[in-house]
């Protein structure tokens, strides 16, 4: 294939953060829908423990590249929520876990819901040859290295 002008790159590049922006928009936008208090780190966060099964505060900071102390203070309020839950590890005392609740996963499937209609939407206009050509060059890219 080879290399690719400046231009496809920057042409390439807006198109990405336009897209990122627009979907992060639309989704801030189901949330406060939903009416749960949920802000999208916490979304993202209590999406990455279900996704895990459980975690410690450790693992989650890690994910989401910030200390350990923001991660505490953001599961505090998912705590609070009741999409969430604490315990200690057994095997080391100091160290917490964190699990979601069914209420979370109650939270989570109405939100991945909203966020697959949405999403539905904005790709219902696009013909299916053209959507087809359009998945397929972002599993290449999603599958590059």
């Amino acid at each position: 294939m080879g290399e690719k002008t400046i231009q496809e790159v920057e042409r390439f590049e807006a198109a990405i953060k336009a897209v990122s922006g627009k979907l992060r928009g639309k989704m801030q936008e189901e949330l406060a829908s939903l009416d749960i208090g949920l802000t999208g780190p916490q979304y993202f966060m209590l999406y990455f423990i279900e996704e895990k099964g459980s975690c410690r505060v450790k693992e989650i900071a890690e994910q989401m590249e910030v200390k350990p102390s923001a991660v505490t203070v953001m599961v505090d309020r998912l705590v609070q929520a009741g999409v969430a839950e604490r315990e200690h590890d057994e095997q080391d005392r100091r160290s917490v876990i964190v699990r979601v609740t069914p209420e979370g996963k109650r939270v989570l499937t109405a939100i991945n819901e909203k966020r697959k209609k949405m999403l539905g939407r904005l790709i219902a206009n696009i013909e299916q040859s053209d959507l087809e050509q359009f998945l397929q060059t972002l599993e290449f890219i999603a599958q590059q290295e």
